[in-house]
């Protein structure tokens, strides 16, 4: 009896150490995707904010375009060799400062106030993590094609979630009036 008792014991001790081996491997493999999917979500929320500059940036432009043409033509101006550089910077600053989440009473801290408010787990809960976002550049692009002209607004915003910055860029086709 006392042979098979021996054998018991060190077979229990052999399933033991699989079994051991085997929650090892798994709780490392959960630390691993834990890792890599708080990466993703932060990756995430930062495209989510920099989405979010972009439409306001297309929204302000379709409500208020003649601002922009003035912009614009602003450039234009200066690229032909004429036009006040300074006010043009001025300007365009201007334009560009309603985009910029740390600007203060603008509507981008307030969209930012709104996507931080909703990242907090209970009410009253401090903010878990802090969004910014800004428009870099906003321009008026045309393209000649074969017989006609074709405009674009071109857009590229960044936004940052938890210290994870991410870019976007997106085309908008306009039509300019004849």
């Amino acid at each position: 009896m006392n042979r098979r008792k021996g054998v018991a014991i060190a077979v229990v001790l052999v399933f033991c150490t699989a079994i051991l081996g085997l929650l090892t491997v798994l709780m490392m493999n959960s630390r691993h995707q834990r890792g890599s999917h708080s990466m993703q979500y932060d990756q995430t929320r930062a495209l989510m904010a920099a989405r979010s500059g972009i439409q306001l940036a297309i929204y302000k432009y379709r409500v208020l375009p003649s601002e922009y043409y003035r912009i614009h033509q602003m450039a234009m101006d200066i690229k032909n060799g004429g036009g006040n550089p300074a006010e043009f910077n001025a300007t365009r600053e201007m334009w560009l400062r309603d985009f910029r989440s740390e600007s203060p009473d603008t509507p981008a801290a307030r969209i930012k106030a709104h996507l931080d408010a909703g990242v907090s787990i209970l009410p009253g809960d401090p903010p878990a993590g802090s969004y910014e976002f800004a428009v870099e550049e906003f321009d008026l692009i045309s393209r000649s094609l074969a017989g006609y002209t074709q405009d674009y607004l071109r857009v590229r915003a960044w936004g940052s979630f938890r210290g994870t910055r991410k870019t976007m860029e997106e085309l908008i086709e306009v039509k300019i009036a004849e």
